[in-house]
């Protein structure tokens, strides 16, 4: 399992009304994530990062492809919601790789693609042509799409079982961070920090952990 906490270092994702960042929750729940995996003998488990580190989306899932070499592996991003200007709204939902049917889907994805450029770095730090059309072929052929789909389906219901907020459902969409991840691949937005309720709930310490249960 190999698990990715969203955003870090210098890329701080979404910025609560409190100031609390998107990757300081995202690491929160992965560290129990992996604490959690970890009791289990029988389960190898990594992190794209462990600490306050930024790492370009375009390498994550090519990092899990590296560290899982010829095993099954799945990789989990986690993240954050938000949204400008409607700050009423609220709920979890998990996306998988694919193109993007809705409006909000494809909200998310310019969200969670856009790219931050380290300080001092010029205009051509941008991420790399993902070829995103062949990677899907490539996904269709293995059928990790359809995996990822299921995964993605089985996270939801999990989190609906203790989570307040509204069950938004399983969405696809073209995200770079699941893009070179070549295995069943999910991105779960644990609620909107953009909603002070549900940034107020992310941060909580025994939030995190039954999200990571």
């Amino acid at each position: 399992v190999i698990i990715d906490p969203g955003h870090g270092g210098y890329e701080p994702g979404a910025i609560g009304p409190s100031g609390i960042q998107e990757k300081t929750i995202s690491l929160g729940v992965a560290l129990a994530l992996a604490e959690e995996l970890r009791k289990d003998p029988d389960l190898e488990v990594h992190l794209t990062r462990d600490s306050d580190e930024a790492v370009p989306i375009w390498q994550r899932g090519e990092r899990a492809t590296v560290l899982k070499g010829e095993d099954h592996a799945v990789f989990v991003s986690i993240h954050a919601n938000s949204v400008g200007g409607r700050s009423a709204a609220r709920g979890f939902e998990t996306y998988f790789l694919a193109e993007a049917r809705t409006e909000d889907a494809r909200r998310v994805a310019a969200l969670e693609n856009a790219p931050v450029r380290p300080p001092g770095a010029g205009d051509d730090s941008g991420p790399p042509d993902p070829g995103l059309n062949s990677i899907l072929n490539e996904l269709r052929l293995l059928d990790h799409q359809h995996w990822s789909a299921l995964l993605a389906e089985f996270v939801q219901q999990e989190l609906s079982a203790f989570h307040p907020g509204p069950n938004r459902g399983v969405k696809q969409a073209p995200l770079a961070v699941l893009t070179n991840a070549i295995m069943p691949s999910v991105l779960i937005e644990l609620g909107f920090i953009s909603n002070r309720e549900e940034e107020r709930l992310m941060v909580r310490r025994d939030f995190q952990v039954e999200s990571a249960r």
